[in-house]
């Protein structure tokens, strides 16, 4: 298993800083958030260290998948929460701010404090087909 010396999510799979584990096996790890937005917020990271979507190994990410169905199904079923919301942020742009693959599973609530919201008007103006089937080229090609 490669983890990394500094990383504080790699300290934890190796034992060294304490956890309030939900489940683990060989590949992931899911724990308390010890920062939670909402009483129930998890976080599901692999046990071999990557930094983000970037970098991680396909077959990782289809059991991370797996898992991260069942443990936003247990969220929900411990907490009954309005709906429940899965995080990924890769790269400091999108607000990634340990550099460890991790997944947030956040228990959210119609008249919670915390939000995920997309800007004012967003949706008040469609995007041209053409712009949109350029961007799909792109992200095809690259």
């Amino acid at each position: 298993m490669s983890t990394n010396e500094d990383c504080i999510f790699c300290k934890i799979i190796r034992g060294e800083i304490p956890a309030s584990v939900v489940f683990e096996d060989d590949v992931c790890i899911a724990f308390m958030d010890i920062f939670p937005v909402k009483e129930g917020h998890c976080l599901l990271i692999p046990k071999k260290h990557y930094t983000n979507m970037f970098d991680v190994d396909p077959d990782v990410v289809a059991h991370l998948g797996r898992q991260l169905a069942e443990l936003t199904r247990k969220v929900n079923a411990a907490f009954r929460p309005d709906g429940v919301l899965n995080i990924v942020a890769n790269g400091s742009g999108a607000g990634q701010e340990v550099p460890h693959l991790h997944i947030h599973v956040v228990p959210r609530n119609h008249d919670d404090e915390f939000r995920f919201q997309f800007p004012k008007n967003y949706r008040e103006k469609m995007a041209e087909r053409e712009e949109l089937e350029r961007a799909a080229r792109k992200i095809a090609e690259a």
